[in-house]
């Protein structure tokens, strides 16, 4: 027994911060917690499941599967807004705090522009620092599966991040070249 309660908090405290980080992007702070809560408890009731040297990705995929268990039970919020808006901002003067929101705007409608699905991929691939085996893991598919998926949800984010710049670029360039006031009415009078 002692063993057992040796070996989950040394899991607790190696990767508690990771699987938070997680539930928080999924679910929101508020329900964060409780979220972690639940997969130490699985992980508890089946530690004999967890093999040693995989336990990151398994906690992971424990994570992941609360979550959506708690999604088809109508709990869960959407947090990537949270996430964006919450993470740090290199403070090197006003313009670049203006560049890092605008940047940070782009990265989220471009993402918004995306299915869930490669949202996920994405967002699992670069914020927590997985590897592919243990991304694969946490999305319940194989390893090759998922660098297939993540290739492809790679090639729609940068479409998706090129027609929102382009966008924004044609919406700056009416804003700076508005039409002059009156012209056009010398025909009315």
């Amino acid at each position: 027994m002692r063993e057992r309660e040796d070996r989950v908090t040394e899991l607790f405290r190696r990767h508690a911060d990771d699987i938070h980080a997680y539930a928080t992007w999924r679910v929101g702070r508020q329900d964060a917690a409780d979220v972690v809560g639940e997969v130490f408890l699985v992980a508890w009731r089946s530690l004999e499941r967890v093999r040693a040297g995989e336990e990151r990705g398994w906690l992971f995929g424990v994570a992941r599967n609360v979550v959506l268990a708690r999604r088809r039970q109508g709990a869960a919020a959407a947090a990537l807004d949270e996430r964006v808006v919450t993470s740090t901002v290199a403070e090197d003067g006003p313009d670049r705090l203006a560049d890092d929101v605008a940047l940070r705007d782009q990265v989220r409608r471009a993402l918004d522009a995306l299915g869930a699905r490669d949202r996920e991929v994405l967002v699992t691939a670069a914020w927590f620092d997985l590897t592919p085996a243990e991304a694969a893991r946490v999305l319940g598919v194989s390893r090759p599966t998922y660098a297939v998926r993540l290739h492809r949800a790679r090639n729609r984010f940068r479409a998706a991040y090129e027609r929102v710049t382009k966008d924004e670029s044609e919406a700056w360039s009416t804003i700076r070249n508005p039409v002059t006031v009156g012209e056009g009415l010398d025909e009315y009078r």
